[in-house]
């Protein structure tokens, strides 16, 4: 290959990681926010994404925990990154960590390029599960969430069985 083209491909491949970088430091694990904690109806509402999670009583003082996702490239060299919410249970320690209950937020181009197999978002030979959409976004399950089966991960899989994640228009 001509010395150029490798020069520009070591660059572009520099850019796409610094970007990657960037948004990784952009989603890092925030402080945990705590979400209605003396209410008797457990709902955690994002209004930035525009959606609501719906949560058992158990579930009160729960946080949220923001980090990031990221897409390996399948197709060519596009990857793509965006937020992923931790919904994490009132009982989760360091010492006795329990089932997170994750959404992915993939803005709806980004979902169509994931599920045209541009990018994957997991090692697993299976695609994410949409929960719900808006206008603006997708909201999605990852392949594979559970199976670390951390403790509480039956409770974790029963609240996501029972639809809790509804969206709203922004």
């Amino acid at each position: 290959m001509d010395k150029k083209i490798l020069i520009s491909l070591a660059i572009a491949l520099l850019v796409i990681l610094g970007i990657g970088v960037c948004m990784q430091y952009y989603y890092r694990d925030k402080p945990a926010v705590v979400v209605n904690p003396d209410s008797t109806s457990v709902v955690y509402k994002n209004a930035d994404y525009g959606f609501t999670f719906s949560l058992p009583d158990s579930w009160k003082g729960y946080s949220v925990v923001t980090t990031a996702w990221n897409g390996s490239a399948l197709k060519g060299t596009a990857t793509s990154t965006g937020p992923k919410l931790l919904i994490r249970n009132p009982k989760w320690t360091a010492a006795s960590p329990y089932e997170d209950i994750p959404v992915l937020v993939f803005t709806i181009s980004q979902w169509n390029a994931y599920l045209a197999e541009d990018f994957s978002v997991s090692a697993a030979p299976i695609l994410a599960t949409e929960f719900a959409r808006n206008n603006v976004y997708v909201f999605a399950l990852p392949p594979r969430w559970n199976y670390d089966y951390s403790l509480g991960y039956k409770e974790a899989e029963d609240i996501v069985a029972g639809g809790p994640l509804h969206a709203f228009n922004l």
